[in-house]
């Protein structure tokens, strides 16, 4: 039984910084190992882990074949299923330390650390947006607002698209910093309403990639 914590595609698709689509490639072609995900009714759901490993396929498609790629995820996985705290793992609650994400495949050694450090900062910003951004069905119908307040997040973020200034919009909110809109931004990608299109750039709000691909010669002996 998994007792590791499972994510919604829109979660997933946020902190790997690929769309949705490519979210359900990974259950549909079975692209990272199957104990990664889940797929129960229609419904998917992933580990966090998983979503490092489908950033690095998609990255790094042009550098290895789909069957190296597939080995290097299998052999990680592997080596992360045979820790004491793999759930922590697989869920990202903590990371191990001295634990060896490098992979040699043939002539090529892969280090899968930045995609892991990358997604494991992602995860950090979506729990500070679930800290700063509350729904209750008690306040404003349910609406998403910034934790202590009745402000809809949707208000503050329309207002930006809208061009309205920082100084404007604390001169009415006075609570309000970069850190709630950058919250209210990753609140919005993570939970997004239905019906409404997602693109990729909704996966990333106000973010640059920060993954560095690491893919180089294995040395020789």
């Amino acid at each position: 039984m998994k007792t590791h914590i499972l994510i919604p595609t829109a979660e997933a698709a946020f902190i790997a910084g690929l769309s949705d689509r490519d979210m359900n490639r990974v259950v549909d072609e079975h692209l990272v190992p199957d104990v990664l995900f889940e797929k129960t009714d229609g419904v998917r759901r992933f580990t966090r882990l998983s979503a490092a490993f489908a950033k690095f396929y998609f990255d790094d498609r042009n550098w290895l074949v789909a069957g190296a790629r597939r080995q290097v995820l299998d052999e990680l996985t592997n080596r992360v299923a045979r820790l004491q705290g793999k759930n922590d793992v697989f869920s990202l609650m903590a990371l191990p330390d001295r634990f060896n994400w490098k992979v040699t495949n043939y002539t090529v050694e892969v280090d899968m650390a930045p995609y892991v450090a990358d997604v494991f900062a992602r995860v950090k910003d979506v729990c500070q947006a679930d800290a700063l951004v509350k729904v209750s069905p008690d306040v404003m119908g349910g609406a998403a607002v910034f934790a202590g307040t009745r402000v809809p997040i949707d208000i503050v973020l329309g207002s930006i698209a809208a061009d309205s200034s920082m100084e404007r919009l604390r001169a009415s909110y006075p609570f309000l910093t970069d850190a709630h809109v950058q919250a209210a931004r990753v609140y919005e990608a993570v939970h997004p309403r239905r019906g409404r299109p997602r693109r990729l750039a909704d996966t990333n709000p106000a973010m640059k990639p920060h993954v560095r691909r690491v893919v180089r010669p294995a040395a020789t002996a």
